[in-house]
């Protein structure tokens, strides 16, 4: 059987900077489960796993040889239903550069007013 691939664009809202507040993947999943309205031990319930072994998977400590896995990120999406993981991956490695420079030259044409109405008011000539 042959998977059919959709050539159609999907849209997502990607938070801004979510590759940028966050160095890893696991920089992500942890700032969820920690902050997620369900407490630690139902998430670590949800995902089969232990409170502490899943406190000890979030801190990847290179000493423990606990490891936050593939199977274990499908489960905490599973269980919290936060993509952000899945949304950190995708800005950080997917994003088109030409899209975040056209926001950018965007965001500058609506300031542009302002910092000409800025250099005025400072006494800088045009």
């Amino acid at each position: 059987m042959n998977p059919q691939v959709s050539t159609s664009p999907v849209e997502l809202e990607i938070p801004d900077g979510l590759s940028e507040r966050y160095s890893t993947m696991l920089e992500v999943v942890r700032a969820g489960a920690y902050s997620h309205r369900k407490p630690l031990k139902t998430i670590a319930a949800d995902m089969d796993v232990s409170p502490s072994d899943l406190s000890r998977k979030l801190a990847n400590n290179p000493d423990d040889p606990r490891r936050f896995t593939v199977h274990d990120l499908e489960a905490y999406i599973h269980s919290t239903g936060d993509v952000q993981p899945v949304l950190y991956l995708v800005q950080k490695f997917c994003a088109d550069p030409r899209v975040k420079q056209r926001e950018a030259l965007a965001a500058l044409a609506k300031l542009a007013p302002q910092i000409q109405a800025l250099l005025k008011q400072a006494g800088v000539s045009e």
